[in-house]
């Protein structure tokens, strides 16, 4: 397992979030290499404006390394997650690894632009979260 942290969460402990990889990794039963970034709303709204088009922040980005392999990085906005955290009402480390798992599985092909589609993956993040003791509703 190759997990890298870029620029560290002040929310997450890097043993926190190599749990949270590990737990990922083991329901894929696979692992690959992911950069992961916490970064600020000017940061993340600059890589959507510039990659999806969208001119605002937004909770979390993944890229996946231009060689088509899961392998790539993770980008989580901290005060993005800070306002959600508040709207519902949850701790910010809880859904600040929601995301990390979130941003995870697209890397590895998951999306939810379809309804079926964001059940799916949205099913696999609430196991994932329950066998580390998260429960999240959103």
């Amino acid at each position: 397992m190759a997990i890298t942290i870029v620029k560290p969460s002040q929310y997450l402990d890097k043993k926190t979030i190599l749990r949270v990889a590990t737990e990922v990794f083991s329901f894929l039963a696979e692992e690959f290499e992911v950069g992961i970034k916490f970064a600020c709303e000017n940061c993340i709204r600059g890589l959507n404006k510039q990659y999806r088009g969208k001119d605002e922040p937004t909770n979390v980005l993944s890229f996946n390394n231009e060689d088509h392999s899961k392998n790539g990085d993770i980008v989580i906005c901290e005060s993005f997650v800070e306002g959600e955290a508040k709207e519902l009402k949850t701790e910010v480390s809880d859904l600040e690894l929601l995301y990390l798992v979130h941003g995870m599985l697209h890397l590895a092909g998951f999306d939810h632009t379809k309804p079926s589609e964001r059940d799916k993956m949205e099913k696999i993040e609430k196991t994932i979260l329950a066998k580390l003791g998260i429960k999240i509703e959103r």
